[in-house]
């Protein structure tokens, strides 16, 4: 305790010392120092020099400061250490915020960095693809005799609707038909697995069986102009008709 007591006087001691001092004491020790002493002095020089900030911070003051970088300077800290990599992809305000600036919608809720860190590094990637144009694979399908008028893609499958009354349901990676139906002109379409439902130009919307190629149901209700906006939300903002108990021998 004695010793600890006065290793605090001498530091306290020491603090005061002005700068100068403190140079000329250390030049004077340097030029009683022996080989030994100088090769210790330099080995340990550089460790104390360039010591590593994000070790020594609290976690929130690194976040804090991380926070004042760009995203692709943040990338670039990611390759100078494990430590870094670490630090940097754990501050999940720092890839939101990168996300935002992406134009992303960010759900405050997931705070998870390591996914926002994702997300941000998949669309820079995609960004890239379409700026060098390697964004796409481009190929045509061939079918319908007229203009089309509808798409609607979900899950690698595309559906068509078109001026020659008929309606095709696509599998992109192969660009082969898998049903081609007969209907109305299709201003919109939508689909799942059974069934197609179609607007068209004459104010009604439609309800098709893919197996089969029949119409199972029709409705009809709005009325105006057959504007392509206006056939279109037929189909996304229909009236609540129900699509299972009427046939269409009942509209």
């Amino acid at each position: 305790n004695t010793e600890r007591c006065t290793d605090v006087r001498d530091c306290a001691a020491v603090v005061g010392v002005p700068r100068k001092q403190k140079n000329e004491t250390l030049d004077h020790l340097i030029s009683l120092s022996g080989a030994v002493q100088l090769r210790h002095l330099s080995n340990n020089l550089e460790t104390l020099l360039k010591r590593d900030f994000l070790k020594l911070l609290p976690l929130e003051l690194s976040f804090y400061l991380l926070k004042w970088l760009d995203p692709q300077t943040l990338l670039t800290c990611c390759l100078v250490s494990k430590q870094w990599n670490k630090v940097i992809s754990a501050c999940t305000e720092v890839w939101q915020t990168a996300c935002k600036n992406l134009g992303w919608q960010i759900d405050d809720s997931l705070q998870d960095a390591l996914h926002w860190k994702k997300v941000y590094l998949k669309a820079i990637l995609r960004m890239k693809q379409l700026e060098d144009h390697e964004a796409f694979e481009t190929s045509s399908l061939i079918g319908h005799s007229a203009r089309v008028y509808a798409l609607y893609y979900k899950d690698g499958l595309l559906c068509t609707g078109s001026d020659d009354l008929s309606a095709k349901l696509w599998d992109v990676s192969t660009g082969q038909c898998v049903y081609g139906i007969q209907t109305h002109t299709c201003a919109a379409v939508k689909f799942d697995e059974q069934k197609l439902v179609t607007g068209s130009f004459d104010n009604t919307v439609a309800c098709w069986e893919w197996s089969s190629g029949s119409r199972t149901q029709h409705f009809r209700g709005h009325t105006g102009a057959g504007g392509l906006a206006e056939v279109q939300s037929q189909v996304s903002l229909a009236q609540p008709w129900r699509l299972h108990p009427l046939k269409c021998g009942q509209v």
